[in-house]
């Protein structure tokens, strides 16, 4: 009788688990993908384009300096023998320019952004916030998002005392990882 009284509840627990869609952890600025119907629709003449939304004014390298930061990066897990990508980010923690090694693993890039979400949160190295947190810096704590990825691997990119934005790197050990972000911010040091 019991067993069939807790069958009927993990049945009924599924039922409404599978009725209740969770959304998933979205990046700052994620837009929603559209509804079926909206993508179904005709496209607009070009006439009739929507209002783009005010930009906010984010500091963030040029593409030429991303592209050399990211291709240091990758130089330099290339000497160590890793297969990575590398993300760099805008200070606003926006994806710029994602780059991954012949032979790197999928997703590489994307745990990369996340990692640069916690660098330009805090404007510090992600090994730095993950040794606050585990000193149980509970201010730190409740600053991290769903988002953010905080193992070691995303360096700041800073113009002085100027956060513009942040590189990471994703595929070696974290620590690994992070001597390439480093390498990467250090191309690109004093340009910014």
């Amino acid at each position: 009788m019991q067993i069939k009284a807790l069958a009927l509840a993990a049945l009924a627990m599924a039922s409404m688990a599978g009725a209740q869609e969770t959304a998933p952890t979205a990046m700052p600025d994620d837009m929603p993908p559209p509804s079926m119907a909206a993508m179904l629709r005709p496209p607009r003449p070009d006439s009739a384009r929507p209002p783009e939304p005010p930009r906010e004014d984010i500091a963030a390298p040029s593409r030429a300096l991303a592209l050399i930061a990211a291709e240091a990066a990758l130089a330099q897990c290339a000497r160590d023998a890793h297969e990575v990508g590398v993300a760099v980010s805008d200070a606003g923690g926006h994806l710029l320019l994602g780059m991954t090694m012949d032979g790197a693993r999928p997703g590489r890039i994307y745990s990369g952004s996340r990692k640069n979400a916690a660098a330009v949160a805090f404007a510090m190295p992600t090994s730095a916030v993950q040794a606050r947190l585990q000193q149980g810096d509970a201010a730190m704590a409740a600053r991290v998002k769903p988002w953010m990825v905080v193992f070691p691997g995303a360096v700041p990119l800073m113009a002085g005392d100027r956060l513009v934005g942040a590189i990471g790197v994703s595929g070696a050990t974290a620590q690994q990882d992070e001597v390439c972000a480093a390498a990467g911010a250090a191309a690109v040091k004093g340009r910014l």
